[in-house]
């Protein structure tokens, strides 16, 4: 039997706190994530009786999947619901990682990390192509709720493509594009030069930076992680950072030998906030956050298991527990109160106003009002203090270890009923874990995930639908000075 993903970690305010040990049902869409295959020597291919049971796997899941998947845009349909238009806030595909391993990386392990091709940060072959996958399956949706069809252009204003002017971003939404609408000739808009973050999308402290703001976002960040706040928070971690050093062999490490910092739990992490910088840390978790990042994107790179974390991540217990400083090292800099305001209010601004003029001014902000598809493309930085800001209720990704997983897509779509009422749903749309492994093609019948988000303020419905009036009204609260 394969083992399953732990898909119900303790929750706090949309802080992961601590790996359950206890195995969970399997929800019924999504396969379940194997551990990595111990004789896996390729990129892509699996011995031929793996090969099998995963077929098996897939076939029995994706039926389930596929008949959810076409069935839903029908219902609505018949129960007079209409899809109006979309916006879509889209993560950037698999990128090389950020952290050169000639830095702490280098000093924290005495194994030689495996090397990448691509430049660091910038997209890669494969992320284009699982970019392309996750894009031809919106294409196949767009046309079963009536929005685009299938295999054709969009008419002139009906989509608007807007990235951050990173790379990795503008890439992106190149390989959205050609997945969702090949053929066709749709621009991809970045404002500024190549390399600089946009206004929109930099999750930085735009707030002048004086002992005041800082007494007010420790407290915020304190509130939100509750049991001793952010003092005890290597506390929290000491499981997770046993198993990272573990990996690393971190005893055996240059750090540990030369600066006799052995124990990662004791080494303290420190907060530090500047106007127009992003907020950031120093410590143990931030360097963890940079290994688990280096292993993950490994793993959906498809190297070979032996080349994976040197093939010593063998459990989803595993996974899950390193995966968690990443996870929390973003909830710390970008989804409490005060920081997910200061970081996601442009972005905010920009979505609601999409839907309607609320008096925002911005180069595309017409445009996108005009389109009946807007996707915007930024970072998983973007989409944490943009749903933190929105007081998204707690949620889970099942077959994810990712809060905000790679090239996910969070979905604010615009419905009117019968009678005329707009109607708001969010929802989250992410490969699993194995989709990206494994590099699946999508369709209607081997979709991604679909995970259906509540905002505290937005009255849902049992279909996901909230009033747009209430969305505006949370939205209007979230972006009062």
């Amino acid at each position: 039997m394969l083992p399953k993903i732990h898909t119900k970690p303790r929750l706090m305010r949309g802080f992961l706190i601590k790996m359950h040990t206890k195995t969970h049902k399997t929800p019924q869409r999504g396969v379940q994530l194997r551990p990595l295959p111990r004789d896996d020597n390729t990129r892509k291919h699996t011995p031929e009786i793996h090969m099998k049971k995963t077929l098996l796997l897939t076939a029995l899941a994706a039926a389930c999947a596929a008949a959810q998947a076409e069935t839903a845009p029908a219902a609505a349909t018949s129960e007079g619901y209409t899809l109006e238009k979309i916006t879509i806030l889209s993560r950037h595909g698999i990128r090389a990682p950020l952290v050169g391993y000639g830095s702490a990386l280098a000093e924290a392990t005495p194994h030689t990390w495996t090397p990448w091709k691509t430049e660091g940060g910038h997209l890669t072959p494969r992320g284009g192509e699982l970019e392309t996958r996750l894009a031809h399956y919106m294409d196949e949706w767009f046309d079963a709720v009536g929005l685009v069809k299938k295999d054709a252009c969009p008419a002139a204003g009906e989509l608007l493509v807007y990235t951050n002017s990173l790379p990795r971003t503008i890439d992106t939404g190149k390989h959205f594009v050609k997945g969702a609408f090949p053929d066709c000739d749709i621009k991809v808009h970045n404002l500024e030069e190549v390399g600089k973050m946009d206004n929109t999308f930099n999750p930085i402290v735009r707030s002048p930076v004086d002992a005041a703001f800082t007494e007010k976002a420790e407290k915020s960040i304190d509130q939100m992680l509750g049991d001793g706040g952010f003092a005890k928070l290597n506390e929290r971690l000491a499981k997770n950072y046993q198993i990272l050093e573990d990996v690393l062999d971190y005893d055996h490490s240059a750090t540990c030998e030369k600066e006799k910092q052995c124990d990662l739990e004791k080494i303290p992490n420190t907060l530090t906030f500047a106007q127009d910088k992003e907020p950031g840390t120093k410590g143990p978790l931030r360097n963890g956050t940079g290994a688990a990042d280096s292993f993950i994107l490994q793993y959906y790179e498809g190297y070979p298991a032996v080349e994976v974390a040197w093939g010593k991540i063998r459990t989803p217990e595993q996974w899950q527990a390193i995966v968690d400083l990443k996870n929390i090292y973003t909830d710390v800099l970008f989804t409490s109160p005060v920081l997910a305001k200061e970081t996601a209010s442009p972005l905010l601004a920009f979505i609601q106003n999409s839907f309607a003029d609320h008096g925002y001014q911005h180069p595309l902000i017409k445009d996108a009002q005009k389109a009946k598809i807007t996707l915007l493309v930024g970072h998983d930085s973007n989409v944490a203090s943009l749903l933190a800001l929105l007081q998204a209720a707690p949620y889970q990704l099942p077959d994810q270890y990712e809060k905000t997983p790679i090239s996910g897509k969070v979905l604010f779509e615009q419905w009117r009923d019968k009678d005329g009422k707009a109607l708001l749903k969010i929802e989250y749309v992410y490969q699993t874990t194995q989709q990206l492994r494994e590099d699946q093609e999508l369709s209607l019948k081997n979709p991604p995930q679909r995970v259906t988000l509540k905002l505290e303020g937005c009255s849902t419905d049992a279909n996901g639908f909230c009033p747009m009036d209430d969305f505006n009204r949370v939205a209007d609260a979230a972006l009062k000075p």
